[in-house]
């Protein structure tokens, strides 16, 4: 097992802290696509009075409405993820990080992995058990950032003691 291996492990987020970051993920993310199209709606209604985009927004579809939002969630938590070496809202405000279970930084693919695993019926309730599902797809886990990087800075400085710049 490698130092970072018994690393992530000790420094896991609990289950409170992970269905935390799901609460204000969803809920943000929830109000962030509303405005999105609330301010679209607004534009449309100024650029021609005579629209009917309010009322067709308000009588859309629930299927279609279902898969508009399952994708702004998909994009936006990608994007937040990604941008953010692993940080969403929920994530920074828990002060939680997502990481590969061997304590690596996950990769653009592994970001959108783990994005797209989220619209499978019920991975909300999987973090339920030891890893969520969109976790075990894509080998990420989430981790107390503070300790954790903390740690990792502690066995880079204990690596490098007695190396000199010609080791």
């Amino acid at each position: 097992m490698m130092y970072q291996d018994y690393k992530v492990g000790e420094h896991k987020a609990n289950k409170g802290l992970r269905f935390l970051n799901f609460i204000i993920d969803y809920v943000s993310i929830i109000l962030l696509t509303m405005l999105f199209f609330g301010f679209i709606a607004i534009v449309i209604v100024i650029i021609n009075p005579e629209s009917d985009i309010i009322y067709q927004l308000e009588n859309i579809n629930p299927l279609i409405d279902r898969v508009i939002t399952v994708f702004f969630y998909v994009l936006l938590i990608f994007l937040s993820e990604f941008l953010t070496k692993g940080r969403s809202l929920g994530k920074f405000i828990t002060g939680t990080k997502v990481v590969m279970i061997d304590g690596s930084t996950p990769t653009t693919k592994d970001y959108f992995m783990r994005s797209i695993c989220r619209i499978i019926p019920f991975d909300v309730l999987t973090f339920l058990g030891e890893n969520g599902w969109h976790d075990k797809i894509s080998n990420t886990t989430i981790v107390n950032k503070k300790a954790f990087e903390a740690d990792l800075s502690q066995a880079d400085n204990i690596e490098s003691i007695g190396k000199t710049e010609f080791d």
